[in-house]
């Protein structure tokens, strides 16, 4: 890891290194059974490093700020609250960084089907939604997500 940083991309500055990640994305996504998402990613606010999650469904809405959770229900139009038990220590992001990172390396170290957390087809399926996305914003087309992971057949 450590000659990785020093002789590789990951060490250098983003601002110097010409990285061309967005800082804010909205990704529209249409589901073969006419259900509909819209993925927000904003990388500078307010709120630094504190995710943000809602989820907007046809029987209420969900919504988290990475310390608490809140589910309202729109046929009782009653709200609860939950507070998950977080780990001591718990930064950016509320920590799941840093728990990914901990999951990764632990399933490198150990890689026993116990200590990774989603199977291939699951992290592959998902990294491939990312990069249909991210060739979607490069290009400006739409990007049908199955013809996308039709061009990297899984061996």
């Amino acid at each position: 890891m450590t000659k990785a940083l020093k002789t590789g991309p990951y060490g250098k500055c983003v601002y110097e290194s010409g990285n061309d990640v967005v800082d804010n994305q909205v990704v529209n996504m249409e589901f073969r059974s006419g259900a509909t998402a819209t993925f927000t990613m904003i990388a500078f606010s307010e709120e630094i490093c504190e995710r943000k999650t809602k989820i907007f469904g046809t029987l209420g809405e969900l919504n988290c700020n990475g310390s608490e959770i809140t589910v309202f229900d729109f046929l009782t139009k009653k709200k609860q609250r939950y507070e998950p038990l977080l780990d001591p220590g718990f930064s950016g992001h509320g920590g799941g960084d840093s728990k990914l990172i901990q999951a990764f390396v632990a399933s490198v170290a150990n890689p026993a089907k116990s200590t990774i957390l989603s199977g291939e087809a699951e992290s592959l399926s998902s990294h491939l939604l990312v990069f249909a996305c991210e060739e979607s914003r490069k290009t400006g087309a739409v990007v049908e997500v199955e013809a996308f992971k039709n061009r990297f057949p899984m061996q």
